[in-house]
């Protein structure tokens, strides 16, 4: 009961014996082993749910769901039909005004008056345009141009709101290189779209008239005011020259001046500081009367100012609340909770805020309050002082100067009169020569065609969409399988080679499977388990291939029946072979075998209860029914967790043993990442086998299992694909490369891939069960063994075209 409860007998056992509570079709939950590493398999190998994006995947993925993409098309295709089916018909019609900006210009730096009263919109056509849009589309040009329509198609009967539809849609655009510009307005009925075209160039041309007008009388009326203003300052002078001829004594006069003039130097510099003061209360108390207003529109103060640091803080609680309420408003609905419960927050936020400015705008009022009051009372004094010293002043100046001065001043200031009187009969004249001219160009037709719906760009749309949203789909649907398919997602993803292909076979129980070799050596089977050793006595693995050890990443890939099919198909060559099984958590090879195992002969009992010394490896051998085999079997161990035999010396010395005694030695090892024994033994052994089953083994399992073997200093040969379904027709799927195996009459025929059994449960490793009826295999045999591997292959290295 050690590795959990199941449901069903595993391989014709009469007891429940999985590796752990949970089915094994997901490689990251393993029950009483844990996980190994890997998320769950569905992330892709850039971690998006789409995975890697190649074009060899792309075509790969498409070539092999291109139905699926075909019923994305067929869906955009009808989809599009629809939108184009129930789009409106609308109708495009166009207008044409010119306009022509004119100025008029000024010697030296300065403008003249109606340079001043025209606005400025721009120095070419295209600001100038960009400028007068904001005043094309205002609410006055609409009513304008409803009005211009309504006087010109008294008949019509279309209402506010459709003429309101279609002026929103409309469009005004600069001609490239011209003074032209287009308006264009669109509508379901064509002699409305032709109408108000018309009618939007008519009231432009009217509202820029009206403009024009106003900005004439505007610029005289500045000019007009100029000369007003100067009369006035002549009568002054003139007022002036008349008292200056009263003469007075300075003798007297001159103390009194030096002494108000101190006085006074003395008073201004008091009434800067304080009106400094009085400027500075001010610019506060205008923030924060706008911040009663705006709370959002707080920027920062000066942080000498009355409850500064108050504020500061009360904004800063404001800020935040607000922040988390837009956050929460991005992810939840108006009624959420959460957006309530903040939404109250920010409220008290807010109030404090508000509060806070308050009292501070209530304690600015009041300070400058008595500034003012203060200033008044300086300025009453300043003022005093000035007339003082005006009076002294004048009394001295117009002793000391002559009445010419102020008499060319006089004529001065007459003359800059009469030069602005004559500018103001100058300006009427220019005001008319000075204006925006708009007239209307060509006028629009009444369309004939409409212009939406286009079917090209809705069914083109479509299909684009479709084709989209259908390779997408395909590339999540093969991210979210993440199974090995077919040799080229060995070799090309994983980067190993695939050393041998073994069929699938149809029995009862593993025992029959695992000497599948010695009942029919010429199956197909056979055949595959002898090509694949014939490869390991090749010249380029024969110094890699005594001691082999198999594994799997996940129980029910046929590791046990694998190791068990290579030792006799070795044995059967006349080489004497140790078949060892390192399983400590579930052995299963002394069933296999039919062996009755006592503690004696049980290899985990004996590296248990070595304790420290080397056993008697030779006692614990046990013959077996094949000539030239023989079987190191284990039980589970008590007491004792496999891990701490693992770690011992013990290990070192069986295998130094084994290499001595033994032509071959295979190892059957537990599965990888549910447990890390492969690891330590991995190290101890000439070359690693990992085993593979179509559309069952995961490429994260694979992947991590070379990774950390080859940086344990493993040597990885390469992959056993087992468990494969060869149809008579097409062997393999039509992405995977081609190989060589046996046909019929054992004859070579040629192939390209695998494919899964239909079947439920399929032969695998000791880990899984095995269907309840099965026939006998009477398929096509097996694929020959791949091409070899290059020893100590890194798992994502690339092969050369020599390997």
């Amino acid at each position: 009961m050690y590795y959990g409860g199941g449901a069903k007998p595993a391989y014709g056992g009469k007891s429940p014996m999985y590796y752990g509570s949970r089915p094994y079709g997901q490689y990251g939950q393993y029950g009483s082993y844990g996980t190994y590493g890997g998320n769950a398999p569905h992330a892709g190998d850039d971690g998006s749910i789409v995975g890697t994006i190649t074009l060899s995947r792309i075509l790969r993925v498409v070539s092999q769901r291109w139905l699926s993409v075909f019923v994305f098309l067929l869906i955009g295709i009808i989809v599009a039909f629809a939108v184009y089916r129930i789009s409106p018909t609308i109708y495009e019609a166009r207008s044409e005004f010119t306009m022509d900006m004119r100025r008029s210009s000024s010697g030296g730096r300065s403008m003249n008056a109606i340079d001043q009263a025209m606005v400025d919109y721009g120095s070419d056509y295209a600001e100038i345009f960009n400028t007068r849009l904001s005043d094309w589309r205002s609410d006055k040009i609409v009513a304008m141009i409803t009005q211009e329509y309504r006087s010109s198609h008294p008949a019509a009967t279309d209402s506010d709101d459709e003429i309101m539809s279609a002026l929103s849609g409309s469009k005004l655009e600069l001609q490239r290189h011209s003074r032209i510009i287009t308006i264009t307005v669109r509508s379901k009925s064509p002699k409305l779209a032709a109408g108000l075209a018309n009618a939007y160039a008519s009231a432009i041309e009217a509202f820029t008239d009206e403009e024009n007008k106003a900005r004439c009388d505007k610029a005289v009326q500045q000019i007009h005011g100029n000369v007003e203003k100067k009369r006035r300052e002549v009568e002054k002078i003139a007022k002036q020259l008349l008292e200056f001829r009263t003469a007075n004594k300075v003798d007297n006069l001159r103390s009194s001046r030096d002494t108000a003039q101190q006085s006074l130097t003395q008073m201004t510099t008091e009434i800067l500081r304080v009106e400094a003061e009085e400027t500075q209360l001010g610019e506060w108390e205008k923030m924060l009367a706008d911040l009663q207003n705006d709370p959002e529109s707080f920027g920062s103060i000066p942080t000498d100012s009355a409850r500064a640091a108050e504020i500061a803080n009360e904004y800063k609680h404001f800020l935040d609340a607000s922040t988390d309420y837009a956050k929460l408003q991005l992810t939840f609905t108006d009624n959420h909770p959460d957006v309530l419960a903040k939404g109250q927050e920010l409220a008290m936020a807010k109030k404090r805020f508000l509060d806070a400015v308050a009292r501070a705008l209530q304690s600015c009022r009041s300070t400058l309050k008595v500034t003012r009051n203060r200033l008044a009372s300086l300025r009453a004094k300043y003022d005093e002082l000035k007339n003082d010293l005006a009076s002294y002043s004048q009394r001295v100046v117009f002793a000391e100067s002559s009445l010419g001065i102020l008499e060319a001043d006089f004529a001065v200031a007459n003359h800059m009169l009469e030069d602005l009187i004559m500018g103001e009969n100058k300006a009427r004249l220019d005001a008319e020569a000075n204006n925006e001219i708009v007239r209307v160009g060509r006028p629009a037709n009444v369309p004939t065609k409409p212009v939406l719906p286009n079917p090209l760009v809705i069914f083109g749309a479509g299909i684009v969409l479709s084709l989209a949203l259908g390779f997408l789909f395909v590339l999540v649907v093969d991210n979210i399988e993440d199974t090995v398919v077919n040799l080229a997602d060995i070799e090309g993803r994983l980067a190993l080679k695939v050393l041998a292909v073994f069929p699938h076979v149809r029995r009862k129980n593993r025992e029959q499977v695992a000497k599948f070799v010695v009942e029919d050596k010429y199956s197909s089977f056979a055949e595959a388990v002898a090509g694949f050793r014939n490869l390991l006595d090749s010249p380029r693995y024969e110094a890699m291939a005594q001691c082999l050890l198999v594994i799997s990443t996940q129980p029910g890939e046929g590791k046990t029946i694998t190791s068990t099919s290579v030792a006799i198909s070795y044995a059967q060559t006349g080489r004497k072979v140790l078949h060892v099984d390192f399983d400590l958590r579930r052995p299963r090879l002394a069933r296999v075998w039919d062996i009755e195992l006592t503690e004696a002969k049980s290899f985990s009992h004996a590296l248990q209860n070595a304790g420290g010394q080397k056993p008697d490896f030779a006692s614990l051998v046990t013959p077996s029914s094949v000539p030239n085999l023989d079987v190191i079997c284990s039980l589970p161990p008590d007491g004792v967790t496999p891990t701490s035999i693992f770690g011992s010396s013990i290990v070192s010395d069986f295998f130094e043993w084994a290499r001595a005694n033994y032509d071959r030695i295979i190892v059957d090892a537990p599965p990888f990442g549910v447990v890390g024994d492969v690891v330590s033994l991995a190290v101890q052994v000439d070359s690693v086998i990992i085993m593979c089953c179509p559309d069952r083994t995961h490429f994260k399992p694979i992947q991590y299992c070379a990774r950390s073997l080859t940086e344990a200093g493993a040597n990885i040969l390469g992959v056993i694909v087992n468990d494969v379904e060869v149809s008579s027709a097409a062997a393999f799927s039509p992405n995977a490369r081609h190989g060589y195996g046996y046909g019929y009459g054992y004859g070579y025929g040629r192939y390209g891939g695998y494919y899964r059994s239909s079947k439920k449960r399929r032969t695998g490793d000791g880990d899984n069960p095995a269907p309840e009826t099965a026939s006998a295999t009477d398929g096509p045999p097996s694929a020959a063994p791949a091409e070899p591997a290059a020893p100590k292959r890194v798992a994502n290295e690339e092969f050369t075209d020599e390997e």
